[in-house]
């Protein structure tokens, strides 16, 4: 059996002043894999993308630029995401090195829906 990655999902929120009578908060999902970000620190995590790659197989712009366009950091293809079971594949085939290696990893679906809970939960 193939040994599962350990996925975090954290939910960041912060307040936004512009004016005195102007506040709004503003969240952003971080994605850890194996304590580490799989994206750069100026990425996002594409919450609607990751949201639909929890439920159908297919090719996901999960990470992007903060720009939008996930190209502009990299993203020049999907995580393709395949579902086996309870399990959830994340193939990553963009080159990020000099070696040719996809990053693959494996995840506990119910892990991640009790992560997005918990989040939910505590904000």
């Amino acid at each position: 059996m193939q040994t599962l990655d350990q996925i975090s999902i954290e939910l960041k929120v912060s307040a936004f002043i512009s004016e005195p009578d102007d506040i709004w908060m503003q969240g952003e999902l971080e994605i850890f894999i194996n304590e580490k970000k799989p994206y750069q620190e100026s990425d996002i995590v594409d919450s609607y993308m990751f949201q639909e790659s929890l439920t159908k197989d297919g090719e996901y712009f999960i990470f992007s630029c903060n720009c939008g366009v996930p190209e502009c950091s990299g993203w020049i293809e999907g995580i393709k995401v395949y579902h086996e079971e309870n399990i959830i594949i994340w193939t990553d085939s963009n080159k990020w090195d000099d070696s040719s290696n996809k990053r693959i990893w494996h995840f506990d679906k119910n892990k991640i829906e009790e992560d997005l809970k918990r989040q939910i939960m505590k904000h």
